[in-house]
């Protein structure tokens, strides 16, 4: 007969769950957003910029699709704006068409510095080359976007978080509830 002379430790690997720590995915998240800092303001374009903020929308993948953007200029006053359904697609095409929309219309305005706003980070990392496109409908709106952009001279592609682009996002609803 074998005698330990230390206690055993007990078969349990996991150390008990410390009180107030969050367990699941969701509680995770939920605890992040509630003790996140607030969000950082959108910085104003640089001068001489017009400022154009698009956003596009689907119900589904795919499901109805909308579109919008709006046309600042460097003063702040609206040039342009525009929301219309654009039949059954993803939403990452809708976001992608509303860029084209809103780049064709600025240089139908003669306009020769757009800083172009996003809250699609996809659609902000693919034309700025910072991500590979492998959907070959999005490749075909890169270079219509890419072709119109060397028509119209500087643009800059900037990713603005969802709050600050809450008008493109009111007209892209309207439009979608209008169907």
């Amino acid at each position: 007969m074998v005698t330990r002379d230390h206690p055993t430790k007990p078969q349990s690997r996991r150390r008990p769950r410390r009180k107030g720590r969050a367990v699941k995915d969701a509680e995770r998240r939920a605890l992040a957003k509630s003790t996140a800092s607030p969000a950082r303001p959108v910085k104003p374009a640089g001068a001489g910029f017009a400022v154009l903020h698009v956003d596009g929308g689907a119900r589904g993948a795919p499901g109805p699709a909308a579109i919008a953007y709006l046309l600042d200029d460097d003063a702040g006053v609206r040039l342009a704006e525009h929301a219309e359904p654009i039949g059954t697609t993803s939403a990452a095409e809708a976001e992608y068409r509303a860029l084209l929309a809103g780049l064709t219309r600025a240089h139908e305005l003669g306009l020769d510095r757009v800083a172009a706003r996003s809250d699609s980070r996809l659609l902000i990392a693919h034309v700025n080359g910072e991500r590979h496109i492998r959907n070959p409908r999005l490749l075909a709106l890169e270079a219509e976007i890419t072709e119109r952009r060397m028509r119209i001279g500087t643009v800059l592609f900037e990713w603005i978080p969802a709050a600050a682009n809450g008008e493109a996002h009111r007209l892209v609803a309207q439009a979608l509830a209008a169907l």
